[in-house]
Order: structure tokens, then C-alpha cells, then sequence
């Protein structure tokens, strides 16, 4: 087993693309951690608003930062890990937010050996309603990961999991899905019981009325679970995303929603 150093050092990486609106608050909330040994980086698109401004507005406080075009949301990605020097890197997409000031001190408290992946709480919010993931109730959370996911900004993946593995292009929609699901097959998985990021539903892997995206799911949801040998999966994911599609675009994004949060109580 691999200990812990005295000072565990946390990449944390944000994407971003013309993020003008957002980019500012999710600087904020990492520049003011209690915890110091941070190493922040921050990819941005080639972005065409004040998002390149608000960056370098905060320049002094990010160890590197870059602004070019690339391929994608998970091709910035794998630029921050081939950047990142960190113990651990924890990617915090523009928009979302550490909750907490001391947040990442309170994660390194609970860090025991760094070839572990852990993951903690998320707060998730829309424009009406909010829920924790995983919530409360949860207790056996070996069996949790057995149906779930842990959303991804709340996941620490160890050096020796993110400087070999990368975000596999096919995948537009759903490539950090399939990133985790490789991280958990490969890594001893802990749980931190902390609320550690707001992470808001306002993105493209938050819309679920668009019949093009729907079908990009659906394709890659056959590539992911054929790569991982999820065989089960490949008959329940279809179905769920139909059922998520026809949920939303007939009866609307609020019983879309509590549907959603009636499924993660039911999972847990």
C-alpha cells in the first residue's frame, strides 16, 4: 500500500468556454480554500466574451492557464491531466462551485492512501428544485456503486489513474461516465462524507429534449457498456433513456425532475 505524503498535492482542473456569466464564481471558490497545496489550472476554448478577462483577472492565483481551440469539453480535460502534477486531480467544470471554504482541507483529512479514487456528496440544483447525490439515506455505499455513479466533480482520481488514462473522444456527451466506470474497475473507491461541490443542471448533459442528443446518447450508451462489458445495461440503458426522453417532452421538466429524484431515493 502507497501512504499519504505529508502534503498531499490537489489539481483541480476547470473548462471552460465562454463562460463570462459563470467562470468568475467557480475561481472564487477555489482561490479561497483554506487549504493551500492546491496546483489550479484552467483550459479555456479559444473563447470569444470576457471569459480570457476574468482569467486573467485571477492570473496570479492560477498556477497555469491557456486559451486555445481544441476538440471538446473531454479534450480539455485530457489537457489538464497531461498538465496536472497533483496526488490527486478533481475536474470543477466552469459554473460549479466548492461549497465550503475549507472543503478540500476536510478531504485531505480523510485521504489515507493516494492510489485511492474518492468521491463525496453533491449538491445538485436547477432553476426549481435541488437534491443531495448520493442523498442522505444512503449508508452501504459498496452497494450504492453497484447502480450509481458518483457525480463527477465530486471524484479525486489518483496520479497513477489520470496521467495513463484519458476521455475517449467518441464519446460528446457521456466520456466521463465511462472515464469513471474505469476508474472504479481499476481503484480501491472510498467515500468522504462531505458535500463537497454545488453542481447545477444547466448543461448539455442536462437536456434531455433534444431527439439529436437523445440519439447521441443512445449510441453511446451501446459503446460504453459493450467497452466495459456491462451486458445487463445494454437492454436497462435504452429503456431509461426513453423513458427520461418521453418523461421530459410530454409531461415537462418538473415531473421530469421529480422522477429523477423519486429514482435516486429508490437507488439508494
Amino acid at each position: 500500500m502507497v501512504g499519504k505524503p505529508k502534503q498531499v498535492l490537489i489539481s483541480i482542473v476547470t473548462v471552460v468556454r465562454n463562460g463570462e456569466m459563470f467562470l468568475e464564481r467557480t475561481i472564487k471558490s477555489v482561490i479561497s480554500q483554506t487549504y493551500k497545496n492546491i496546483e489550479y489550472i484552467i483550459i479555456d476554448g479559444n473563447s470569444t466574451d470576457k471569459t480570457v478577462e476574468i482569467i486573467k483577472k485571477y492570473e496570479h492565483q492560477i498556477s497555469y492557464w491557456v486559451s486555445e481551440k481544441d476538440k471538446g469539453l473531454y479534450d480539455a480535460m485530457n489537457k489538464g491531466a497531461k498538465l496536472a502534477n497533483g496526488n490527486f486531480i478533481n475536474y470543477l467544470n466552469a459554473g460549479d462551485t466548492i461549497c465550503q471554504n475549507n472543503s478540500i482541507e476536510r478531504i485531505v483529512q480523510n485521504i489515507a492512501d493516494i492510489t485511492n479514487v474518492y468521491y463525496c456528496r453533491a449538491s445538485i440544483v436547477s432553476n426549481k428544485v435541488c437534491w443531495i447525490y448520493p442523498n442522505i439515506e444512503v449508508k452501504n455505499f459498496d452497494k450504492w456503486l453497484n447502480l450509481n455513479l458518483p457525480n463527477h466533480q465530486t471524484i479525486f482520481f489518483p496520479k497513477n489513474f489520470y496521467k495513463f488514462f484519458f476521455y475517449d473522444l467518441r464519446l460528446s456527451i457521456g466520456a466521463d461516465d465511462d472515464y469513471k466506470l474505469v476508474a472504479l474497475k481499476n481503484h480501491n473507491t472510498k467515500f468522504i462524507d462531505e458535500i463537497f461541490v454545488e453542481f447545477k443542471r444547466d448543461g448539455v448533459s442536462s437536456n434531455h429534449k433534444d431527439l439529436k442528443l437523445f440519439k447521441q446518447r443512445l449510441k453511446e450508451s451501446f459503446i460504453r457498456n459493450f467497452k466495459h462489458k456491462r451486458w445487463v445495461r445494454l437492454i436497462i440503458d435504452p429503456f431509461k433513456l426513453m423513458l427520461m426522453y418521453c418523461i421530459y417532452n410530454v409531461l415537462g421538466e418538473d415531473n421530469f425532475l421529480r422522477f429523477i429524484r423519486m429514482i435516486v431515493r429508490l437507488k439508494g
